[in-house]
């Protein structure tokens, strides 16, 4: 009887009033909405119940009266089934709609049925499984015939899937196969508007996500379970980071588990920075809806929605990781009242040159305080030992103490802090880096409740560098209005390597026709599907 209920409501969650189409192409801004998904499930929930209870939370959401004036629905990563309940995906050039097709499971139906119905474009991300071998892929299959794909499926107005795309930096990810190299994929959709997409920790990478960037996409979407670190890398901070820097509309949707470090929604507008922005200490599943300007329209207003943070005491619920930062070259910031500093760190060749205008507060006595290193670095790290990189940074980033194994971490909620205890007025950081398609810079901040600030307050400039024969460019990162509850301010940057060859299975083996091959199927098959 339960489950026959369970059906019951889905059915009825399937059949709202449909909606129209919002926006046009000739319109200058299209309407979008961004949900941040609670992805704690309850104790010993199987997975049947666990994927049936949050394809209605799903299908609740678009079908909310907040949803009718999107005409782009997007969910985040890993909330929606698992690798027991993963389901079947057509391929986007099949042109199917999946809805009432038994072929598939009832995530991939219904969710169809629902874009459908409310006339909206939606991007889940789901665990997809396909046979194997597939296509040109001749890698050793699993002994169930089954390979298994972290993927991003996108449904069109009429409920078909129009693109796919299957995450190819994996960031552990037990189970979860990768295509043998990435896909590159994007959809048009009828407001004028192509849309490139990919998965969390691609946004770390080259590609896909920087190689849709080289070829003109200009609005990305992006499912995430982001797992934040400080100093550079809580979820809001690198989503607006890499907006700006790529001058793109980003549309991020965030897994919500603020105990293991997972929050971080939102809606960005290249140069314009934020329209809005969550990083939540608490779970929560709710739909953020936004106007986002088409960048062909570059004069027209950008209509901001600032949203309620969490005080810094309240934010230490959000469990953040620390990045190896022990091995950089640093300097303290003097403690010293109404002080103009001018200083140069270098990491072996490596200079970052600082210019601070900073005022500290007078009689701190035995009050505990944030106190600032000037830091420079451009060598490696291991992402969690999922991956390996190169990081290229010159930052100013808080401690708890002079300690330099303190840097990065945050007073506890029962500590109380003097939080005026360093106003910086103004902040202007110089460095040279690379200018090629391996290195990628950005500007990076965050303040004591992990919230980026306001593009206004700063201003960011890059400049070609004429000084040696190596392409690079001169970077100047200026912080424009006084802050006393600064966490981070920096330059920083990946250097990439060419990726290694990826496997469905850790035996297996490539030869290098088969990967040729692939390659030139997946860019044919997957870089302007309409």
């Amino acid at each position: 009887m339960g489950r026959q209920l369970v059906l019951f409501c889905i059915s009825v969650l399937l059949y709202i009033a449909p909606s129209t189409q919002i926006s046009n192409p000739g319109d200058p801004h299209y309407w979008a909405g961004v949900v941040e998904f609670r992805s704690d499930g309850a104790a010993n929930e199987t997975a049947e119940i666990s994927t049936t209870n949050r394809l209605m939370q799903y299908l609740t959401i678009i079908n909310s009266d907040e949803a009718n004036d999107t005409d782009v629905l997007v969910f985040p990563e890993g909330t929606l089934n698992r690798l027991e309940t993963s389901s079947f995906v057509p391929h986007p050039d099949d042109g199917v709609t999946p809805c009432n097709n038994l072929r598939y499971e009832r995530v991939v139906r219904d969710v169809s049925c629902a874009a459908r119905n409310r006339k909206k474009y939606i991007v889940i991300n789901l665990t997809e499984k396909a046979r194997c071998p597939e296509g040109y892929d001749t890698r050793p299959c699993s002994p169930d015939g089954l390979y298994h794909f972290n993927t991003n499926v996108v449904f069109d107005r009429q409920g078909k899937v129009v693109s796919r795309y299957r995450k190819f930096n994996l960031f552990g990810e037990r189970g979860i196969n990768t295509t043998v190299v990435p896909e590159l994929a994007s959809f048009y959709t009828d407001f004028g508007v192509r849309f490139g997409h990919f998965i969390c920790f691609d946004l770390m990478f080259n590609e896909p996500a920087l190689e849709l960037v080289r070829l003109g996409v200009t609005d990305f979407i992006f499912p995430t379970m982001w797992f934040s670190e400080l100093p550079f890398l809580t979820a809001s901070q690198i989503q607006l980071g890499w907006a700006f820097a790529n001058n793109a509309n980003l549309l991020a949707a965030g897994a919500s588990f603020p105990g293991v470090g997972s929050t971080g929604t939102g809606v960005y507008s290249g140069r314009h920075g934020a329209i809005t922005t969550i990083m939540n200490y608490d779970p929560q599943s709710k739909l953020y809806v936004a106007k986002v300007p088409k960048l062909l329209f570059p004069n027209e207003v950008v209509d901001k929605i600032p949203q309620p943070k969490g005080t810094p005491a309240q934010m230490t619920k959000l469990f953040l990781k620390r990045d190896q930062i022990d091995k950089y070259t640093t300097k303290d910031l003097p403690m010293t009242s109404n002080a103009q500093l001018e200083e140069r760190v270098c990491y072996e060749n490596h200079c970052c040159n600082f210019t601070i205008n900073y005022t500290v507060k007078q009689n701190l006595g035995n009050a505990m305080y944030y106190r600032y290193k000037l830091a420079a670095y451009d060598a490696g790290r291991t992402f969690d030992g999922f991956a390996d990189g190169q990081i290229t940074t010159c930052a100013i980033f808080a401690c708890t103490s002079q300690n330099l194994t303190s840097c990065s971490t945050r007073f506890e909620s029962n500590q109380a802090y003097d939080e005026q205890a360093v106003t910086f007025n103004s902040i202007t950081i110089v460095a040279k880096f690379a200018n090629n398609d391996e290195t990628f810079v950005l500007p990076n901040n965050v303040d004591t409740s992990i919230v980026p600030f306001d593009v206004s307050e700063t201003d960011y400039s890059v400049v070609p560098g004429t000084a040696d024969e190596a392409p690079h460019n001169i970077v100047t990162y200026k912080l424009t209005n006084p802050r006393s509850n600064l966490f981070t301010f920096a330059i920083w940057s990946r250097k990439f390597k060419r990726y290694a060859i990826a496997y469905a299975n850790p035996s297996a083996s490539v030869s290098l026709l088969v990967v040729l091959i692939t390659t030139v199927v997946g860019l044919v098959n997957n870089l302007w599907k309409a």
